[in-house]
């Protein structure tokens, strides 16, 4: 046991560091249908995996969203694309004489992609197969 120690404390100190990831914030905004709706996406990204995990939060309507996906760099700028889901949204469950729906979100599912150049974010969210283009500024 004692000999276990020593070759334990040694394995523990090449293992590699747990560094904190950094939270960046972007805001922005993009016009949906008629009306412009302001957005904030809060994500970190692992810098070995470049998994990207967040939310992205409708201001407009007080929504949120989960987000999970990629940060991929690619030369000066990054490419990031990611699954937006209502996470835990309301779901509706209805019935009537034996036939109805069970478990359907009231929210929509969605795909954000574009590109990082610096301090601004330009792409897109797609929400039921229409694209909306969305701009962001990082704000933190």
């Amino acid at each position: 046991m004692r000999r276990l120690l020593p070759l334990a404390l040694l394995l523990a100190a090449c293992a590699p560091a747990v560094r904190p990831q950094p939270v960046q914030t972007w805001e922005g905004s993009a016009r949906v249908l008629l009306s412009v709706q302001q957005y904030r996406l809060t994500f970190t990204v692992d810098p070995v995996s470049h998994a990207l995990s967040g939310t992205l939060a409708n201001l407009s309507s007080g929504d949120r969203f989960e987000a999970s996906g990629t940060l991929l760099p690619a030369g000066d700028a990054a490419e990031l694309t990611a699954q937006v889901t209502p996470g835990s949204a309301p779901r509706l469950n209805a019935g009537i004489l034996g036939f109805g729906i069970s478990g359907l979100s009231l929210k929509a599912e969605a795909m954000l992609s574009g590109q990082i150049t610096g301090e601004l974010f330009a792409g897109s969210l797609r929400v039921n197969g229409l694209r909306y283009p969305l701009t962001l500024r990082r704000v933190q």
